[in-house]
């Protein structure tokens, strides 16, 4: 019997999303501004990870660059999924950290962990930290934390959920 080891992934690993298919497990984590972009971890037994890939790898998958995004900014909180025989990520790219955070957030997918992964798709500038809902009727859920943005009740705002064309990737 193998025993787990805490951290699990050493070092710079945040904003963790967990992912199981079939006898394989993911972790996708952010790297805010460091290159490349999110980084995705592997293993079967949940106890020995590697490194599997980094899906946002080329400059021009990121479409509005990371040039010039303060500390801290840039690629958030990815969220990894499995359905329809692709991995779906979604990631948030922040640019400002000012009471009107400015945040693009994307959809990329793979048929493959390691990709290629394909270019990414703007589907929303409205919000944070996304995620994608697969039900079980085929209908797919695109979920963000929305920011608001007015002076006098700056925040998080809730949550919202949007019904998300898979084909065309828009909500």
């Amino acid at each position: 019997m193998n025993t787990i080891q805490n951290p699990i992934l050493p070092g710079f690993a945040p904003d963790a999303s967990a992912l199981h298919v079939g006898k394989d497990y993911y972790i996708a984590t952010s790297t805010f501004e460091w290159w490349p972009g999110i980084e995705i971890y592997h293993s079967q037994d949940l106890v020995n990870w590697e490194w599997a890939a980094a899906p946002i790898a080329r400059r021009d998958m990121v479409p509005s660059e990371l040039l010039g995004n303060y500390n801290s900014g840039s690629l958030w909180a990815p969220h990894l999924s499995y359905a329809d025989g692709l991995f779906w990520l979604v990631y948030t790219d922040v640019k400002s950290s000012t009471a009107f955070k400015d945040t693009l957030n994307y959809v990329v997918t793979a048929p493959k962990i390691t990709g290629p992964w394909s270019e990414p798709t703007l589907v929303t500038a409205s919000g944070f930290d996304p995620a994608l809902f697969h039900d079980d009727d085929g209908r797919h859920y695109f979920l963000n934390m929305l920011f608001d943005w007015r002076l006098e009740n700056p925040g998080f705002a809730g949550t919202v959920i949007q019904e998300f064309d898979p084909v065309t990737r828009q909500l």
